[in-house]
């Protein structure tokens, strides 16, 4: 049973390719010394009981407390995320800024926000979530208004803002 339970051990390390090192229970030869060729190795052995320690590369894996356990890498820093695109910028704390998850990891993002016409309205090299809708002091008018986020060679998100002025 023990030896079932290794050989299903070891196949399911083979087969998902994390590096374990692992220690066999100890096996007896009963026959007499000699060589064997396993994999282009060659083993010399004798009669007795000996130890082997085998290395077996398995990747996505995680080896805890005897079971193996698979597990999935998500690569998180594919994203930002945008809080709200609407705008309410009254000083009431809410909704006051254009605030972006996740800048923190494109070090070399480029925030730009145009009007309908296409005329660049704000520029910022590593946004710090702190534009409120004004340009040069001035509130801009409730509209929509449309953004290009490039994440400094790593992707490019584009959306549009709606500023609204509750009264």
């Amino acid at each position: 049973m023990k030896r079932i339970y290794s050989l299903f051990v070891f196949l399911l390390l083979l087969c998902f390719g994390a590096q374990v090192k692992a220690q066999s229970l100890p096996y007896v030869l009963n026959s007499a010394s000699g060589s064997g060729k396993i994999n282009n190795q060659l083993y010399d052995f004798s009669i007795g009981e000996m130890t082997l320690v085998q290395t077996f590369q398995v990747s996505n894996t995680s080896l805890t407390q005897g079971f193996l356990q698979p597990f999935l890498i998500i690569d998180t820093q594919a994203e930002v995320s945008i809080v709200n695109n609407i705008l309410t910028p009254n000083g009431d704390g809410k909704n006051d800024f254009f605030v972006i998850k996740g800048l923190d990891k494109y070090p070399n993002h480029k925030l730009t926000i145009f009007d309908r016409g296409g005329r660049m309205l704000y520029s910022a090299v590593n946004y710090k979530n702190n534009w409120d809708g004004y340009v040069n002091g001035s509130a801009l008018s409730e509209d929509t208004y449309y953004y290009i986020l490039d994440l400094g060679g790593e992707g490019t998100v584009k959306g549009f803002i709606s500023i609204l002025y509750k009264k």
